[in-house]
């Protein structure tokens, strides 16, 4: 009895003594876990008599983060298992599913220090941090990156600008990559937002190849949204102008002259929410000589990029994937852009359960005719696909959610393997488990 107490007076003692350290701390995140029957989510996968497989995947994701008055430190760490079953004892990123498990996979994803400047509407993020741009995540949605971030405000504009360190690699500022950002919002009317950006990325990773060249591209745009009656309406533009400088001599330098534009509009539709948009990516015909495509994050490092704002699941990637993070159609499409439309519907039905259904059309706006920059066959016209989806989602208790997701892709003659066959439609079968804390 004399023990029992000695141990419970202990962990008490202990508890007091660590909370004066705890205050300001906090830990936040999730927990999800997904499994799929699909023909199409373990890769960018067409062609005829496509395998379906069935997987589990998982992926745990903590934040810790410790704050004061005006100053906050944060780091995020990220462990993911691409497929239950699928090595032990290992080290790599996304393994270590296997029996016995005991591998060496977590990944540091942000540590930044974050602070506001005293007497001023100032504040700084210094790091590793995660950073999107201001076009729906078709160029950077939640981008890790090193650099310094700061944003302002002076009514009625916010600006934010931001430098960030992509690439140093094994000479020091002569083969590394940097990207520059610089916004401003103005708010004009109540419900009105109109955005002026400007993106600089700086690539010079290639000077010191075989055959050397550096690349420099200019991004402005523009985004808004305003509100129209029951609707809100929002869209984004933005322009690349740069140039892949090939420094040998007799080498052919190639101008990247592309856009890309969005219009959308969210609406309350009886007891629910719809939205219908339309995506535009330039594209052109010939990769080597002209790029009028546009250049991406995900063009720098996978992942960057995460266009998922037309909520599909096989045409684009979602936003609630994981590792098998996958859309058929690629943002650039090879240099061919591509044309998309997306519209969708959702309800709560009761206190736990809500619904949604989804619908979404692509394809191609050029196709390659020069045969040294991998010409597209013939017989591959435009079309690309046409998708429908729908889920439910039930809450199971507060903060976790269990849901059922179906997706269906008729693939247009885009993806035909050959004149005479064509290609498996897609479709994509899973169950979600999400934990929110």
């Amino acid at each position: 009895m004399r023990k029992g107490f000695l141990i419970m007076l202990a962990v008490v003692l202990v508890a007091a003594l660590a909370a004066p350290a705890m205050a300001g701390t906090d830990i936040n995140g999730y927990y999800r876990a997904k499994g799929y029957v699909s023909n199409v989510k373990t890769g960018a996968v067409t062609g005829k008599d496509i395998p379906s497989q069935a997987f589990v995947e998982q992926r745990l994701r903590m934040m810790f983060s410790k704050a004061e008055e005006n100053v906050k430190v944060v780091m995020f760490l990220e462990q993911d298992i691409a497929q239950w079953g699928d090595n032990n004892y290992a080290i790599g990123r996304n393994v270590g599913g296997a029996l016995g498990a005991d591998s060496i996979n977590l990944e540091l994803k942000n540590a930044y220090l974050w602070f506001k400047l005293p007497n001023t509407s100032l504040d700084f993020t210094v790091g590793l941090q995660s950073q999107s741009g201001s076009y729906g995540g078709l160029f950077a949605l939640g981008a890790d990156m090193a650099g310094i971030f700061v944003k302002g405000k002076m009514d009625p504009v916010t600006y934010r600008l931001g430098w960030a360190k992509w690439f140093e690699q094994a000479t020091a500022k002569a083969d590394d990559a940097t990207f520059y950002l610089a916004e401003a919002k103005f708010s004009p009317a109540k419900d009105v937002k109109l955005g002026a950006n400007l993106y600089f990325i700086q690539d010079d990773r290639n000077k010191t190849a075989a055959t050397p060249s550096k690349t420099r591209i200019y991004m402005p745009g523009f985004d808004a949204s305003f509100a129209a009656g029951p609707a809100t309406v929002s869209g984004w533009f933005f322009y690349q102008n740069g140039k892949q400088d090939y420094l040998a001599a007799g080498s052919t330098d190639y101008d990247i002259k592309g856009f890309a534009a969005e219009l959308r509009g969210d609406m309350n539709v009886g007891p629910g929410k719809a939205f219908l948009m339309g995506t535009y990516v330039s594209g052109g015909d010939n990769t080597v000589k002209e790029w009028k495509s546009v250049k991406v994050g995900s063009d720098f490092a996978a992942g960057m990029a995460l266009y998922a704002r037309p909520d599909l699941q096989i045409l684009v990637a979602n936003g609630d994937d994981i590792n098998t993070s996958v859309g058929l159609v690629a943002t650039g499409n090879g240099g061919r852009g591509y044309t998309l439309f997306a519209a969708g519907y959702s309800q709560k039905i009761n206190d736990k359960l809500t619904g949604k259904v989804g619908a979404g059309y692509a394809r191609a706006n050029k196709m390659l005719v020069d045969s040294s920059s991998g010409a597209d066959a013939s017989f591959k016209k435009k079309a690309m696909g046409t998708e429908v989806n729908a889920n439910v989602n039930y809450n199971i208790m507060k903060g976790l959610d269990f849901g059922l997701y179906g997706a269906y892709a008729w693939l247009g003659d885009f993806f035909k393997p050959s004149a005479t066959t064509d290609a498996d439609n897609a479709y994509d079968l899973h169950a979600r488990l999400n934990y929110a804390f």
